[in-house]
Order: structure tokens, then C-alpha cells, then sequence
């Protein structure tokens, strides 16, 4: 068995993408760790700004195209590359990709046929595809044509929304040569989709300790925080709701909100209409979120199951409020129950409970020791169970096991890999 690194190539629907943070600093890691790693991609996001973080991303990056009839002489190419190397594979693969017939079918087909030449022309021996949705069914369609082995992390929109069709998602992961996902509630439900021996490894989103560095707490007197895109999951209108409650009882507290997102006029309005003193800031670069965080009292995200079954794995923002030991308070759905264990690493509350908010809000501003403790137990749980280091280097391995090479396992991999094994402890 050689040692030798494998070509690994990432595959993403956009990139890079204010609100995914942690495909960034995976990539920056694995670098880190000498993995060969290449970014594709169909679009480049049309976005205010990039995080100047992603400055240290050491990676190509091969944009290759939404529409490919804009770029025709490129699709020709990579299809009849196909038809010449992978005549058979071509047409059964077209075939299924195109009937019945659909703009979506023929346009993913095209799409395919220049990412398949894009991959043999650089060499990669496996894909990796962020998100069980768009990118993980070009990669699984490119393999069809006879490209590399391919394997995807999930989340959760993209296994739980209720647009998502169970049995395109187990065709697509059934065959992934790996899963990867980011909480055990995950693990349990992959496993229920794709069989109890489906190769699901938990891989917990974690953060770049290093470059978050050693927290510093300037605290604003009763500032609470939250970062987040203006969406149902995250419950934010909770969170106003709470703040009102919170005003009504004569405990005031200044809510900061960063963040955009469709919600933005709606929660603006209900803040209004409870009288409570609320700062929308916008999209901030990282950098100036942290810096935010050094000033709050407590970080609130009170997520809930959203009316289309969308739900969050677990929010890399609250690992980074963990991180910076700032108190969390939030909720236990899918993987925050995980990071935020009750009273010891932070405060949960139950879903769409205002009053319950309102009265977690209330303790942890009101007694400093607790804000302290709760800060400092969290940032410890996030360095034992949430370093990036580490959930890099469990891919990494496999990746290894996928393509047949060596590869250096951490101290957790053999517990992780392949196993629902928790990684929070006592």
C-alpha cells in the first residue's frame, strides 16, 4: 500500500460563502496537514465581501459553470472526451440523468462532462462533496461517467427539509464510498435511511482554535448576541420575543443581532412593536463577529425545527461563542445538544419557548460567576471535543480508506471512523 497523499478535490454548489465559514477553515486545515486538496465549483457567490481569513487559503479553485450551453465549447469537450475514455458509462449514465426528460437532467449531465475532464486532467483520485444536495449529485453522476470515487458531508437542510426527495438521497449516499456528517442524531437517522452497515463517519463540525486565539472578555453591561442568517431555524423571533418580555418585567437588555437574511423587516418590526432596543449590524466579516463577541453578556441562538422540517446539525457560530467563552444559550436541536450540555458548557432551553428564553437570559445576566463559568467550561469542551485539528484529521483518514492509501489517524479516529462513538464527554 503506498503512502503517498491522495488528489482530493472538493466539490461545492458556491464558494467561498460568507455563511459557511467552516468549508474554509477545512480546507485551510487540510492544507495544513499537507493534504492535496482542489476546490470546484459552479459559481462564485455574489456576495459584499469574503472573509479575510480565506486569504491563508493555499488551494485552486476551478469554477466551472451552472449553465453549460453558456459555455458550449467547454461541455463539448468534456462529452466527447467521455464518449472516446467511457463510451458505455456515458449513455447509461446520460440516460438515467436525462429521463425523464428535464432543463435540471441535461444541464447537471453538461455539468458533469466538464468537471469529469476537469478531474482527469488534474489528476484527483476522489471528490468530496459539501452538502447532500446539488454538489453531492454532480459528484455522484460524474462517478457514473467513470470519474473518481466520491463521498459527501450532510448537514441538515440537505437530509431533513421536506423538498428533499429520501429516495434520491439514499441512491446518492448509498453508493458514496463515505458519509461524513456532523452530529450523532445524523449518524441515527443516515443509518435508519441507508442500512445499519452504511459507512456513516461522525465527523463534528469543529473550529480553528488557533486562529479564534485566547479569549478576552469585555462584557457590555446586559448585551446579548446573536450571529445568524434571518431565517425560521435559528428562531429569532423568539429571541425578540424574549427581549420583550425581558423589557416588560423591567430588565432591559440590549439585543445585537448580525446577520442578513429574509426575516430582516419582520423581526425589525416585531422589535418595534415590543419596545425592545435591538441593533441589526448586517454581515460582518469574521474577524469583526469575534470581536463582537469579546463584548456580549450572552450568546443566545435559540434554533427550533423549521415548518419545512429544516433544521441546524450544529451552528459553527455557536462553537465559536463557545470558543471565545462567551455563555451560549440555546436549544438541543440535532447536534447543539451535543456542545451545549445544561448548566455545565452553557444553558439549553426547550423550542419556540419564549418565557423559558426570557428567564435563561435573566439568570446568566444576573449572576456573573455563572456567565463566568459557563464561558470557561464551554471554551474547555470545545477544545476536548470541537478542535478542527482533529475532525480534519478523521477525514483525512478517510479519504485514505476510500482511495487505498496511508494516511496518519488521530488519536480518535479509530473510536470515530465509521461509528456513531460520541465525542462529548462528562
Amino acid at each position: 500500500m503506498t503512502t503517498e497523499q491522495p488528489h482530493i478535490a472538493y466539490l461545492l454548489k458556491r464558494f467561498p460563502r460568507i455563511s459557511e465559514t467552516f468549508v474554509a477553515a477545512e480546507l485551510i486545515e487540510l492544507r495544513r496537514q499537507g493534504a492535496r486538496v482542489s476546490v470546484y465549483a459552479l459559481a462564485k457567490p455574489e456576495e459584499a465581501f469574503t472573509h479575510d481569513f480565506i486569504d491563508d487559503l493555499d488551494v485552486d479553485v476551478t469554477y466551472l459553470t451552472r449553465r453549460p450551453l453558456q459555455q458550449p465549447l467547454r461541455t463539448v469537450r468534456g462529452t466527447q472526451e467521455l464518449l472516446r475514455t467511457q463510451p458505455r458509462a456515458t449513455v447509461i449514465a446520460a440516460g438515467k440523468a436525462t429521463l425523464p426528460p428535464s432543463v435540471t437532467g441535461w444541464r447537471r449531465l453538461g455539468q458533469a462532462a466538464q468537471l469529469a475532464r476537469a478531474l482527469r486532467r488534474d489528476g484527483v483520485d476522489h471528490v468530496h462533496a459539501h452538502f447532500a444536495s446539488s454538489a453531492a449529485k454532480l459528484a455522484h453522476l460524474t462517478w457514473q461517467l467513470g470519474g473518481p470515487s466520491y463521498s459527501v458531508t450532510a448537514h441538515a437542510k440537505d437530509i431533513y427539509h421536506q423538498d428533499v426527495d429520501p429516495r434520491r438521497l439514499v441512491e446518492v449516499l448509498g453508493q458514496a464510498a463515505f458519509v461524513a456528517t456532523v452530529s450523532r442524531d445524523n449518524v441515527e437517522y443516515l443509518r435508519g435511511l441507508l442500512g445499519s452497515d452504511a459507512r456513516v463517519t461522525l465527523v463534528p463540525n469543529s473550529v480553528d482554535l488557533a486562529r479564534l486565539g485566547t479569549p478576552a472578555r469585555t462584557p457590555e453591561p446586559a448585551l446579548v448576541l446573536a450571529v445568524a442568517r434571518l431565517v425560521e431555524k435559528k428562531g429569532l423571533d423568539d429571541l425578540v420575543a424574549a427581549c420583550g418580555l425581558l423589557q416588560d418585567s423591567g430588565q432591559p437588555v440590549a439585543l445585537e443581532i448580525i446577520g442578513h437574511g429574509p426575516l430582516r423587516e419582520d423581526l425589525a418590526h416585531a422589535a418595534r412593536r415590543l419596545g425592545v432596543a435591538v441593533t441589526f449590524r448586517g454581515a460582518l466579516d469574521n474577524a469583526e463577529v469575534m470581536e463582537r463577541m469579546a463584548h456580549a453578556t450572552v450568546f443566545a441562538l435559540p434554533c427550533v425545527v423549521a415548518s419545512t422540517g429544516d433544521r441546524d446539525g450544529l451552528p459553527t457560530v455557536v462553537l465559536e461563542a463557545m470558543a471565545a467563552a462567551v455563555p451560549v444559550i440555546t436549544t438541543d436541536v440535532n447536534g447543539l445538544s451535543e456542545a451545549v450540555l445544561h448548566g455545565r458548557t452553557g444553558w439549553q432551553v426547550p423550542q419556540r419557548d419564549p418565557a423559558a428564553l426570557a428567564s435563561a437570559i435573566r439568570t446568566i445576566v444576573g449572576d456573573p460567576p455563572l456567565a463566568a463559568r459557563l464561558g470557561a467550561a464551554g471554551r474547555d469542551h470545545v477544545e476536548a471535543n470541537f478542535c478542527l485539528r482533529d475532525s480534519v484529521a478523521l477525514l483525512r483518514s478517510a479519504f485514505s480508506e476510500a482511495t487505498g492509501t496511508g494516511g496518519v489517524r488521530s488519536h480518535r479516529d479509530r473510536a470515530l471512523v465509521g461509528s456513531s462513538a460520541p465525542v462529548v464527554g462528562p
